[in-house]
């Protein structure tokens, strides 16, 4: 898996890009859940079907962390967990971004604007729940719109239930924090890890 940083300002991607663009999503992948691996799963066949590069463009550290500490989550993966997770999923193209306080400021145009520019973007498939742009104020319409004008599809995955629940990292956290890990292991797909050195 390969995982070059997102150029803040200049473009091209770091890695070859075939004539007929690229299959998107953007999202922080906190966990790589249930439901992000259907958004990952989309992307591949969406990308196979068009033999056009699958691309998750991610971001470090969680933007809530930048933009608002106080309500910034506990996280389910740290970063080189969720390289593992990810690993996993088969997917080849990650590119990492840093998230800082230029970025979060971006206009929902202006950042979906520099993912084509950057990456000849085709297709994007996001999550039912996506917001993007300064304050979160894009939503799936708004990329529609921006899709008819700049000249990609857009396809919103359908949030995927287990048991009752809607699998989000959220509702995850908060079984974590309340000790019911088998609850979690249903909801991620596999066995909760926390990896860390073991001391006396």
């Amino acid at each position: 898996m390969k995982t070059p940083q997102v150029p803040s300002t200049k473009y091209p991607a770091p890695f070859p890009l075939a004539s007929n663009g690229t299959v998107v999503t953007v999202g922080t992948f906190d966990g790589i859940h249930l439901g992000h691996r259907a958004v990952l799963q989309e992307i591949s066949r969406r990308g196979a079907a068009a033999q056009r590069r699958s691309i998750l463009v991610t971001f470090e550290p969680h933007p809530l962390s930048v933009v608002n500490p106080q309500l910034a989550p506990p996280l389910l993966t740290t970063g080189g967990e969720r390289r593992e997770a990810l690993a996993l999923t088969g997917l080849v193209h990650v590119w990492v971004g840093r998230f800082d306080h230029v970025l979060a400021m971006l206009e929902p145009e202006q950042f979906i604007e520099r993912l084509v520019g950057a990456l000849g973007m085709k297709e994007l498939v996001i999550g039912h729940d996506h917001g993007f742009g300064r304050g979160r104020s894009g939503d799936a319409q708004t990329l529609k719109t921006l899709g008819e004008r700049l000249g990609f599809e857009v396809d919103v995955v359908a949030p995927v239930e287990v048991g009752g629940h809607v699998v989000s990292s959220t509702a995850i956290r908060r079984m974590v924090g309340g000790g019911d890990l088998k609850g979690a292991a249903k909801l991620l797909g596999r066995p909760y890890v926390v990896v860390g050195r073991v001391e006396h």
